[in-house]
């Protein structure tokens, strides 16, 4: 949440579901700068997409993230679509 405080423009969507087999958590946002090279690196550790902003951080929020929701049985992935930066969380529903 702090990543889309800082650094998305225009409007964000935040959505929360139920699926049959998992819970799922989604942030969206316009992101023109952003290409499938950065989607691809984005959870690797020390790396800023945005050379704009490489100054404001280390890189490694998002890495961390990742190894958390891994802890919690859960999958966080990012993908670019229409412009759209979409970060999804999902954990598996226990049964």
């Amino acid at each position: 949440m702090s990543n889309v405080l800082k650094h998305a423009s225009g409007s964000v969507q935040i959505s929360l579901k139920e699926e049959s087999s998992s819970i799922v958590f989604i942030i969206r946002n316009k992101m023109d700068v952003m290409t499938e090279q950065d989607v691809e690196r984005i959870f690797d550790r020390f790396y800023t997409g945005d050379t704009a902003r490489n100054k404001k951080g280390t890189g490694l929020g998002l890495s961390i993230a990742q190894s958390l929701m891994k802890k919690m049985n859960g999958e966080l992935f990012a993908t670019l679509k229409n412009h759209q930066f979409i970060m999804t969380c999902q954990w598996k529903k226990r049964t």
